[in-house]
């Protein structure tokens, strides 16, 4: 899932988390892929978080594009690497690590 990070003052109610919000202890006060209220919204302020990252929606095009820029750019990381199966299972790994932050 694509993602920003903005303010707190940025965020509308409708929007959905893109990573967890957790307190100074680590604790979570919201899961990623909540989707922000105006009573949450509230509740965050309180509890001092000034920055949220919230998904972002993406044409088809752009997405396509994006893998592109993936794929090229783990091209390069990995032209030396040959028919080495496990090097190989790495950059497919890693390609669907990236791909899935889309």
């Amino acid at each position: 899932m694509a993602r920003k990070t903005i303010s707190l003052e940025e965020t509308r109610p409708g929007m959905q988390l893109a990573v967890d919000v957790c307190d100074a202890n680590g604790g979570i006060l919201l899961a990623a892929g909540a989707v922000l209220s105006e009573a949450a919204l509230a509740a965050l302020a309180r509890r001092g978080v000034t920055r949220l990252a919230v998904a972002e929606a993406i044409s088809p095009e752009e997405r396509a594009r994006r893998i592109a820029e993936i794929d090229q750019r783990l091209d390069a990381l990995f032209r030396h690497a040959g028919n080495d199966p496990l090097l190989r299972k790495l950059r497919e790994t890693v390609r669907e690590f990236r791909v899935g932050e889309l």
